[in-house]
C-alpha cells in the first residue's frame, strides 16, 4: 500500500519550477524594505527621497519577471514573434496579425482604447502620477504576493508581474524632478514671479526679442563721395628714331 502511495506521488505530473521558492522568499523580503522605506515618504517628498524607492521597487520587477511565464515580443501564441501593433487596444494582444483581423470584424466606434505597454509588453498606469497612486500600487502588490504560492498558476504570476511594473513605473516618475516651471524645454528651471511664476529663461527671451523688436536699429545711408577728379597722365614723348 505504501509503495501505491508513493508512487501515486511520484506521478503526480507536477514540479514546482527551478528557482521558484528562493526568488518568491526573496520578493518577500525585499517587499518589506520597501513597505517600510515607503512609510517615511509623503505626498510632498523631495524626488531624490524616491530615489531609493524607485530602485527597490524595480529589483521587486526584475525578480517577478523571472517568476512570471516567459512573455514574446507580441504576447500571442499563434505569432509569438510576429509583427508588433504599435496601438493595441486594451484586452488584445500586440500581435499586429490577430488585431487586424480583430479590427476588420468589429465596429471601429467600440474598439476600447488603447492599452500603454512597454517594449517589454508589461503594462504603463496613465498618469498624473502621485504618492497616493503609487501606495495603491504597492498595497495591490502586497496582496497578490500573500495570495501567492508554489503551486500558482502561470497566470496569477503574471498579473503579479504586471502590478508590480507599474508600481515601479510611478514609482521612477516620483523620482524625476519636478517640473516646477511648467515649462517642457527647462523643466528645472527657476520661475519668474512677475510673471505668474512662468519659466524664467522663456520670459528673459521673450522680452528680449520683443525690445529687439520694438529697437530695431536703423539702417542709415552712406553718404556718397563726390568723385575726386582723376589727373591726367602725362607721357614723355617717344625717343627719335
Amino acid at each position: 500500500m505504501s509503495e501505491k502511495r508513493r508512487g501515486d506521488q511520484h506521478t503526480d505530473g507536477y514540479a514546482v519550477p527551478l528557482g521558484r521558492p528562493y526568488l518568491l522568499a526573496e520578493f518577500r523580503t525585499k517587499l518589506a524594505a520597501v513597505n517600510s522605506g515607503l512609510s517615511g515618504l509623503y505626498s510632498d517628498s523631495h524626488p531624490a527621497e524616491f530615489d531609493a524607492t524607485s530602485d527597490a521597487v524595480y529589483l521587486l520587477f526584475h525578480i517577478a519577471r523571472n517568476l512570471a511565464p516567459a512573455r514574446t515580443y507580441t504576447g500571442c501564441e499563434r505569432h509569438p514573434n510576429g509583427a508588433i501593433d504599435p496601438e493595441p487596444p486594451q484586452g488584445w494582444t500586440r500581435c499586429l496579425l490577430c488585431n487586424e483581423a480583430r479590427r476588420l470584424g468589429t465596429n471601429p466606434a467600440n474598439i476600447p482604447p488603447v492599452a500603454r505597454t512597454s517594449s517589454l509588453g508589461f503594462p504603463v498606469p496613465e498618469g498624473p502620477y502621485s504618492f497616493e497612486q503609487l501606495s495603491q500600487l504597492l498595497r495591490r502588490v502586497n496582496e497578490l504576493a500573500f495570495e501567492l504560492s508554489l503551486r500558482s498558476e502561470d497566470a496569477d504570476f503574471a498579473r503579479f508581474a504586471d502590478a508590480t511594473h507599474q508600481a515601479f513605473i510611478v514609482a521612477r516618475e516620483l523620482a524625476r524632478p519636478r517640473n516646477t516651471s511648467g515649462c517642457d524645454i527647462h523643466p528645472g528651471a527657476p520661475t519668474d514671479p512677475t510673471a505668474d511664476n512662468a519659466c524664467l529663461f522663456c520670459v528673459a527671451a521673450r522680452r528680449r526679442r520683443q525690445d529687439e523688436q520694438n529697437n530695431t536699429p536703423v539702417m542709415i545711408s552712406r553718404p556718397r563721395r563726390s568723385p575726386v577728379p582723376r589727373r591726367p597722365r602725362h607721357f614723355p614723348p617717344a625717343p627719335p628714331t
